[in-house]
């Protein structure tokens, strides 16, 4: 056998363990980058709080589960934002008139945020850079399922919700994570029991203003529909843990 056969026979081997290297990287790449979207241990359970541990203990004197529920929505936003913002759940509490919510971004969000409001520098990852604000859209449920909720239908009010000042946060590598609460007492009106058992509650959308530029008769800049009547509510079984941080 020649020397240079022996050569590119080498040289093949070589290349194809690189090969394998380079999809073994990418696989790897790939695993981590899925796993990490995941919402971090320290933000999966709802927040117990003081409202949503009575309503808990109600029903427990009742005999009867604490009644959560959620849809199945778009969990990345639209709006100027196309695809900046993800809310991955969003969990509704009639009995305590709350909804919870998990909402994230990525470090491009922030640099895309620079680049449209073309900002000098980036904004550091600690920093507080988005009003998120919750919208509840209230009125007679139109006849029309096809036709667009709020484009063509003119007779709801829109109800906003600030969120509780306690905020839950955990920052990755890749993302920014949050747990919001958001209190409807403190809005008139906006008694989710009530709404939903007179058929008057047609959507709620996650709003997100850049904190600098935070006017709310202005498009957001990321919105994302967590409730449409039109769509099915499905029942969320507590966990243990959260059953358990209730109960305490």
């Amino acid at each position: 056998m020649s020397r240079a056969w022996v050569i590119l026979k080498r040289a093949g081997k070589l290349l194809k363990f690189l090969v394998i290297c380079v999809i073994i990287t990418l696989i790897v790449l790939l695993i981590w980058r899925v796993f990490s979207t995941g919402t971090p241990d320290g933000l999966e359970d709802l927040s117990p709080n003081a409202k949503l541990k009575s309503a808990y203990a109600d029903a427990l004197k009742k005999d009867k589960e604490l009644y959560v529920f959620r849809q199945e929505y778009d969990t990345i936003s639209g709006g100027s934002a196309e695809g900046y913002f993800v809310v991955p759940e969003a969990k509704f509490i009639p009995d305590a008139n709350q909804v919870q919510i998990v909402f994230r971004y990525n470090n491009g969000t922030i640099k895309s945020l620079a680049k449209d409001y073309k900002l000098e520098s980036v904004p550091e990852k600690e920093q507080e850079l988005f009003d998120v604000s919750l919208v509840l859209y209230v009125g007679e449920l139109p006849e029309d399922k096809n036709a667009d909720i709020l484009k063509d239908n003119e007779n709801f009010e829109a109800i906003r919700i600030k969120p509780d000042k306690n905020v839950m946060r955990e920052d990755t590598s890749l993302y920014s994570f949050f747990r919001y609460t958001f209190d409807l007492d403190s809005a008139e009106g906006a008694s989710l029991n009530k709404l939903l058992k007179e058929k008057k509650l047609i959507a709620v959308h996650v709003q997100i203003y850049y904190n600098e530029d935070v006017d709310y008769t202005k498009t957001p800049y990321g919105a994302i529909c967590v409730y449409d009547y039109r769509h099915i509510n499905k029942t969320v079984e507590l966990s243990d843990d959260e059953k358990e941080a209730l109960e305490s």
